[in-house]
C-alpha cells in the first residue's frame, strides 16, 4: 500500500457552477418527462376504458339486461384489460449484475475511496459494489413499481479489465463519472423510462398464457372462432400502438441522455482536472481490443490443457505485444503534449467519427467529450500510482477473477501458465516481427488476387534481389496501414448506424466533422470506401513486391527454392480464398434463415425462397469442398498443422441433398460441415503464411550472408483452378427487411406510421365498439 493518501488530490481552480445544468440539458430534460407522463397517461386511458366496458357489461349483465353481444364485448373487455395489467408487473429487479460482490468489510479502503468520491462530488453513496472482469464501470439500480415514487438505491459496478490499464487518477475519473450520474436528478427520467420499457418490453415480446388462451379459442368452431381472431387483432394493435408511441419516448430520453453524459464529464472534470478523464477514453480503446486478445489466448490454452491464473496480466501483455507488432512504441500510450501548444488547446482526439470504446458505446463521440471537458481548462497532476491499490489483496483478487472463466471441476486438472508466456508464444509467430510493421495483423497478403499470376506479374523488382528486398517495408508503411485501419473502422461504424446496429448519441450523426443525416449514410459509406481503394491498392502493391522480390531471391538461389516459394504463395492463396468463399456461402444462409424467421412465421415463399438458397449454397459447397480436398500439403506445412493425411482428414460435404422436407436439418447440418471446412483451412492458411514469411526471410538470409544453401523442402500442390472470392464480391445480404416484416416490426419511416395509424385505428374503434354495444 502506498504510504501517500490513497484518494487523489482535486484541483483547487475549479470555477463555480461548472457542472451545473445548462439550458439544454433542463429542456431535454423537461422534454422526456412530458413525453413520458403522455405515454402513461395514454397507457392508463387504454386501460380505464377497458375496465369502464368491462363493469358497464358487468352491470348489464348483473340487471338481466345484456344479451349475448354484450357478453361478448364483456369477456373481450376483461381479457383485454389483463393483458394491460399484467404488464405492469412485469418489472424486475436488476438483481446480480455478474462478477463479484465486495462488501465494506471485504475492502474497506475501496469502500472508504469510493465514499470520499461521492462525499466530494455530492452524490449518494454506492448501495452494493459489484466487481467484473470486462473493461467497464456502470451505475445500475433495483427496479420495481415503487420506484416510479420512491429513489432507487444506486448499485456500482466496476470492471477489473479497467482497473488494470488506469492510474489511479484516471480511474477517479471514470468513477467520478458514474458519481456524477448518481448526483443527477434527472436519474428519475432515466429510471421512469427504463421501468416503462420494461413494461413495453413485456407487452411486445411476451407470449404467454393469455395469448394461448385467445388462440385456444380462435382454434374452436368457426361460431366461435372469430372472436378469437379479432382479440388477437387487438391484441396486436395494442402491441403496435404502445410499441410506436414508446419509441418517441426514447427518442427524448436518448437527447437528455446525451447532456447527461456531458454533466457527468464536467463532474469528473471538477474533482480530477480536464486530462485524466481523456486520457482514460485513449487508453480504454486500447484495453477492449486487448481484453478480447487475452480471452482468446485463454481460450486456445485452455483447449491444450493449460490454464492463464491472471488475465489481467495477459491483457497487459497484449497491449506491449500489439504494439510491438505494429513498430509503434506509443500504442496504448496517451500522447504527449506538444511543447509549443497550451494544454487547452491540445487535443488527443480528432473531429473524425470514430466509435467510442466498448464501455461508452451509447455515448458522444470521443472528441465531443474532449472538446467538453476542455472548454473551460482545470489543470491538474494526474496520480500516476497502479488503481490497484484500492484493494486490499489485489493479486488474490485477480486470481479468482480470472478462475471464473474456467470449469471449476477441471481447474485442478489443468497446468499453469505464465499469461506473458501466453501472450509471447501468441505473437511469437514470425509475421508478427517488428520488421513488417503490421503488415500480416488481421489483414490478408493475398486475398486481393485472383490467382497468384496475376500477382507474381503485378510486382516489380530492382536490378539484383538484395536491392529488391531492401527496399521493402518502409517507415511509411505504418502510417498507410494505420490509414487502412481507420478507414475500416469508419467504413463498419457508418455501416453500423445505417442498419440501426448503433444509435448515434442524441440522435446526432457525425463523419469527419460534420453533421449528416441518415439518408446521407450512403454517400459517406461511398466516399470512405473510395478512400479505402485508394490504401488497398497501394497495399495490394506492396503485397506483390514482397513476393516476387523473394522469388527473385529464390531464382538466384536455385535449388528448388523457387518451385518450393510458388508452392507456399499458392497453398496461401488457395487456403484464404476457399475459406473466405465457405464463410461467404454460410453468411448467405444464415442471413436468408434471419430475414424469413423475422417475424416469428414462414410463408410459402420465404420457404421457396430459404429452398433455392439452400440449393445455391449446396451447389457452391460441393465445388470448394472438391478444391479443398486436391490440396497437397508439403511436409513442412504437415509438421506445422499435425495433419498427417489431409486426404482423410479434410470435412466432406457429404450430406443428403436439400428438399422441401429436410431444410430445416440440413441447414444446421451444412453450416456445421462449413464451420469444420473452413476451420481446416484457416489452420493451413495461418501455417502458409508463416512458411512463407520464414522462407522468404531464409532467402533474404541466404543472400544477405553468403551462406551456402540447402536445398528446398519438396512443394505441396493445388487444384489448378479453385473458386475465389475477391474483397468486395461478397454476397450483399439483406439488411432491409421486405415491406410485411417491416410493418409488422416498424422498421423504416412509413411502415412504422402506417402500422400506428392502423393500430390506433383498431384499437380506437374497438373501444368505441365497446361503448356503442353497451350504451
Amino acid at each position: 500500500m502506498s504510504e501517500l493518501p490513497l484518494y487523489p488530490a482535486s484541483p483547487s481552480n475549479v470555477p463555480e457552477g461548472l457542472t451545473q445544468a445548462t439550458s439544454s440539458y433542463k429542456r431535454q430534460a423537461w422534454l422526456a418527462m412530458l413525453g413520458l407522463l403522455a405515454f402513461m397517461a395514454l397507457y392508463f386511458s387504454l386501460l380505464a376504458c377497458f375496465l369502464l366496458i368491462t363493469y358497464n357489461s358487468a352491470m348489464s349483465l348483473n340487471e338481466g339486461t345484456a344479451g349475448l353481444w354484450q357478453l361478448v364485448i364483456g369477456v373481450s373487455s376483461l381479457l383485454l384489460s389483463v393483458f394491460m395489467i399484467k404488464s405492469l408487473f412485469s418489472v424486475r429487479k436488476s438483481g446480480n449484475p455478474g462478477g463479484v460482490e465486495l462488501t465494506q468489510e471485504e475492502e474497506p479502503e475501496l469502500y472508504n475511496f469510493l465514499h470520499s468520491l461521492a462525499d466530494e462530488v455530492g452524490a449518494p453513496k454506492p448501495h452494493r459494489v459489484f466487481i467484473t472482469p470486462e473493461v467497464n464501470a456502470a451505475v445500475f439500480y433495483d427496479l420495481s413499481l415503487l420506484n416510479l415514487i420512491f429513489p432507487s438505491k444506486k448499485n456500482l459496478i466496476v470492471g477489473l479489465g479497467l482497473v488494470n490499464v488506469l492510474n489511479l487518477g484516471e480511474l477517479k475519473a471514470v468513477l467520478a463519472h458514474e458519481f456524477g450520474h448518481f448526483a443527477q436528478g434527472s436519474m428519475m427520467v432515466g429510471r421512469w423510462v427504463y421501468i416503462a420499457q420494461q413494461i413495453i418490453a413485456h407487452m411486445v415480446a411476451t407470449r404467454d398464457w393469455l395469448d394461448s388462451i385467445v388462440r385456444f379459442i380462435s382454434r374452436i368452431d368457426l361460431r366461435v372462432a372469430w372472436l378469437g381472431w379479432i382479440l388477437s387483432l387487438v391484441i396486436w394493435a395494442i402491441r403496435s400502438l404502445m410499441d410506436t408511441l414508446f419509441r418517441l419516448v426514447i427518442l427524448a430520453e436518448r437527447a437528455l441522455s446525451r447532456e447527461m453524459e456531458f454533466n457527468a464529464d464536467l463532474v469528473a472534470v471538477s474533482v480530477t482536472g480536464s486530462d485524466a478523464l481523456v486520457n482514460a477514453l485513449h487508453k480504454l480503446q486500447v484495453a477492449d481490443e486487448a481484453w478480447q486478445t487475452a480471452l482468446n489466448v485463454a481460450s486456445t490454452e485452455a483447449g491444450n490443457g493449460k490454464i492463464l491464473s491472471d488475465l489481467f496480466a495477459a491483457q497487459k501483455s497484449a497491449i506491449s505485444a500489439i504494439g510491438r507488432v505494429l513498430d509503434d512504441e506509443a500504442y496504448g500510450k496517451v500522447p504527449a503534449k506538444p511543447a509549443e501548444l497550451d494544454a487547452s488547446q491540445h487535443r488527443i482526439f480528432s473531429k473524425e467519427m470514430a466509435k467510442p470504446p466498448q464501455m461508452w458505446s451509447t455515448h458522444p463521440e470521443n472528441s465531443d467529450r474532449e472538446d467538453n471537458a476542455k472548454n473551460v481548462y482545470i489543470p491538474a497532476e494526474i496520480d500516476s500510482r497502479e488503481s490497484w491499490i484500492v484493494f486490499s489483496d489485489p493479486v488474490e483478487l485477480r486470481n479468482k477473477i480470472s478462475l471464473s472463466f474456467y470449469n471449476s471441476e477441471s481447474i485442478e486438472e489443468m497446468e499453469s501458465i505464465s499469461p506473458v508466456e501466453a501472450v509471447t508464444q501468441r505473437f511469437s509467430k514470425a509475421s508478427y516481427s517488428p520488421m513488417y510493421r503490421g503488415t500480416y495483423l488481421n489483414r490478408s497478403a493475398v486475398r486481393n488476387f485472383s490467382t497468384v499470376k496475376d500477382m507474381l506479374e503485378a510486382g516489380s523488382t530492382k536490378e539484383t534481389a538484395i536491392q529488391s528486398i531492401a527496399s521493402l517495408y518502409p517507415d511509411s508503411l505504418s502510417e498507410l496501414l494505420e490509414n487502412a485501419r481507420n478507414l475500416d473502422q469508419e467504413r463498419s461504424t457508418l455501416q453500423a448506424l445505417a442498419d440501426g446496429d448503433l444509435k448515434p448519441s442524441g440522435g446526432v450523426i457525425r463523419h469527419r466533422g460534420k453533421e449528416i443525416k441518415k439518408n446521407e449514410i450512403p454517400d459517406a459509406i461511398a466516399e470512405v470506401i473510395e478512400d479505402r481503394k485508394a490504401v488497398a491498392n497501394k497495399l495490394k502493391m506492396h503485397d506483390a513486391d514482397c513476393r516476387v522480390a523473394h522469388l527473385q531471391a529464390a531464382e538466384e538461389l536455385g535449388l528448388g527454392w523457387g518451385s518450393y516459394l510458388k508452392s507456399i504463395i499458392h497453398l496461401l492463396h488457395c487456403a484464404e480464398h476457399l475459406s473466405a468463399r465457405i464463410k461467404n456461402e454460410q453468411a448467405l444462409l444464415v442471413n436468408t434463415w434471419q430475414v424469413i424467421t423475422a417475424d416469428g412465421q414462414i410463408g410459402y415463399f420465404e420457404k421457396r425462397r430459404i429452398l433455392n438458397v439452400c440449393k445455391q449454397v449446396q451447389k457452391e459447397m460441393h465445388q470448394m469442398s472438391s478444391a479443398a480436398l486436391q490440396l497437397v500439403l508439403p511436409e513442412p506445412i504437415i509438421k506445422a498443422t499435425g495433419i498427417e493425411k489431409w486426404s482423410e482428414q479434410c470435412p466432406q460435404f457429404d450430406i443428403a441433398p436439400v428438399d422441401k422436407k429436410n431444410w430445416p436439418d440440413w441447414c444446421q447440418a451444412s453450416s456445421q460441415i462449413m464451420n469444420n471446412l473452413s476451420y481446416a483451412l484457416d489452420i493451413i492458411q495461418s501455417a502458409a503464411l508463416e512458411e512463407l514469411i520464414n522462407t522468404e526471410s531464409k532467402l533474404a538470409k541466404y543472400l544477405r550472408d553468403s551462406h551456402e544453401t540447402e536445398p528446398a523442402p519438396g512443394p505441396g500442390q493445388c487444384p489448378p483452378k479453385y473458386p475465389v472470392l475477391l474483397p468486395g464480391e461478397e454476397h450483399v445480404l439483406q439488411r432491409k427487411l421486405d415491406f410485411w416484416n417491416r410493418f409488422q416490426l416498424a422498421h423504416g419511416f412509413f411502415p412504422t406510421t402506417l402500422r400506428l395509424f392502423v393500430s390506433i385505428g383498431i384499437v380506437g374503434g374497438t373501444i368505441y365498439g365497446g361503448f356503442l354495444g353497451l350504451f
